[in-house]
């Protein structure tokens, strides 16, 4: 009796329609991967770091108002704790939801920036936060700069036009938000906003002509609302010669120069600056990066840089692996929130842009920036946990086998009864 050689690999034929229904499935329930590693290890670093710099820039200043030296670092570390259930569960929660959720979310942002021009907690000239208890607050442009992010991945990718109802409806969304911020007045997030928003209309193929026309538009807007504005336009005077005001508008970069300068290369040690006496303002908040170059020198700020530009690589890497359209736009934009506002932050405190009131992300004191960040990171994991891995070419051209060999090889098997399409 002669036997059939059964042909290497076949698998019971499925009828068309189970195989649509598994494709349903797949598509519903794609294939997970581990989470981005190097991205979570860097947050974990920067988090780190930064309750260490928040405690040494704020002890005294809390034992004197509160009378304790960890008042501050307890209030922050609260905020990392539930920044982590942000992270954890932005991770575990499917990233194409959000685009179904972006606008019920951006309504929920309008209204808290509206109660907050209502009804806000004002200090230092702005109105951004809205108390809550036990001594917390609860800044909304944060939240809105997320919902913002959702808004335009949605816009971009919702139609292959990208000029259509849909963007045009979300960006009268972010500019409304836009609106209620700068009243606040919080022109650098909403600087962040714009840019961040001109920067995904770009990448999702937005024609060279129509950004580089909105460009001097989006510089023409800013300089009106500074000029409009004496809060913001005392802040760029000290900017522009902060030595012939040495003791109003130039006074905070200029005690910012002396604690990056005193730094050296090592830095004068955990704890030992100077500046975080009382002579520098909001040493633990705006200007925390100063007191980590004071104390951990240029070798600990260089750290802090590489850890940043290492979450930029990832998150950026991670956008471009994502198979999905939505998933490359939302994790673009949420590092580019992510390395921006942490860019314009250090660049403040070095003296190459004005005074701006914008923390450094997952170190400076500051609970609504710390759990939205978490929150942003957990979900570009969850992007990462869906990507597809990259094959060396090598590694291609290694695998890939020889189809001559390969057809001599099937020649003595049957054939198979279903033909591949």
């Amino acid at each position: 009796m002669s036997h059939a050689v059964p042909y290497p690999g076949k698998k019971k034929q499925i009828s068309s329609k189970n195989r649509s229904k598994e494709n349903a499935r797949a598509k519903k329930h794609p294939a997970r991967r581990p989470y981005d590693q190097i991205l979570f290890s860097v947050t974990v670093a920067l988090v780190v770091i930064g309750l260490f710099a928040v405690f040494t820039a704020s002890a005294m200043q809390a034992d004197l108002e509160t009378g304790s030296t960890f008042s501050t670092l307890l209030k922050q570390t609260i905020a990392v704790v539930v920044g982590s259930f942000g992270l954890f569960f932005g991770s575990q929660f499917f990233f194409e939801r959000w685009k179904k959720l972006a606008r019920p979310l951006a309504f929920i942002a309008l209204a808290l920036l509206a109660f907050t021009a209502i009804a806000g907690l004002s200090a230092n000239g702005s109105e951004r936060w809205i108390k809550l208890p036990m001594g917390f607050q609860f800044q909304p442009s944060d939240f809105a700069k997320l919902t913002a992010i959702f808004l335009m991945a949605q816009a971009t990718t919702q139609h292959k036009n990208l000029l259509n109802g849909n963007s045009i409806a979300n960006l009268a969304l972010v500019t409304l938000m836009s609106v209620f911020i700068v009243k606040q007045p919080n022109l650098s997030v909403t600087i962040i906003i714009g840019i961040m928003t001109l920067g995904i209309l770009f990448v999702a193929g937005m024609p060279r002509y129509l950004f580089f026309s909105i460009i001097p538009a989006m510089g023409a807007g800013v300089a009106y609302v500074i000029a409009n504005n004496t809060y913001q336009l005392d802040r760029i005077k000290g900017w522009l010669d902060p030595w012939q005001y040495p003791g109003d508008e130039g006074y905070n970069i200029i005690q910012s120069y002396f604690a990056v300068g005193s730094g050296g290369l090592f830095g004068v040690g955990l704890g030992n600056s100077i500046q975080k006496l009382h002579y520098l303002p909001f040493q633990h908040t705006d200007f925390i990066f100063s007191i980590i170059c004071e104390e951990w020198g240029f070798i600990g700020a260089s750290i802090v840089i590489g850890l940043f530009l290492v979450l930029a690589w990832r998150g950026f890497q991670i956008a471009l692996q994502s198979p999905s359209s939505f998933g490359r736009m939302l994790a673009f934009g949420l590092t580019l929130a992510i390395i921006l506002q942490a860019l314009i932050n250090i660049a403040v405190t070095l003296g190459i842009l004005p005074v701006t009131g914008v923390t450094l992300p997952l170190i400076s004191y500051g609970g609504s920036s710390m759990i939205i960040t978490l929150s942003m990171i957990g979900i570009l994991l969850n992007i990462s946990r869906y990507n597809k891995p990259r094959v060396p070419f090598s590694a291609e051209k290694q695998n890939t086998p020889d189809p001559v060999s390969a057809s001599k090889r099937l020649s003595a098997y049957h054939q198979p009864e279903e033909q591949p399409l």
